[in-house]
């Protein structure tokens, strides 16, 4: 587990073992869970919301999906 902190956010990166469909093997999959710090992180949140719903998620998608 890693842990960030600054003035507008704090954030947290969880990496597990989930079994696989077939219940013989393992594969690794990460979470990363953020929350606003104060005002300043709030608004920052929600200026940054647009972008990553419309550019940065469908990209990093796509992206593991072709991998």
């Amino acid at each position: 587990m890693t842990e960030l902190s600054n003035k507008t956010a704090h954030a947290v990166k969880y990496i597990g073992w989930v079994p696989d469909d077939s219940g013989s093997s393992y594969h690794a999959q990460m979470a990363v869970l953020v929350k606003p710090n104060g005002r300043l992180g709030k608004a920052y949140m929600a200026a940054i919301k647009p972008f990553r719903h419309a550019l940065v998620y469908p990209l990093l998608l796509r992206s593991i999906g072709n991998e």
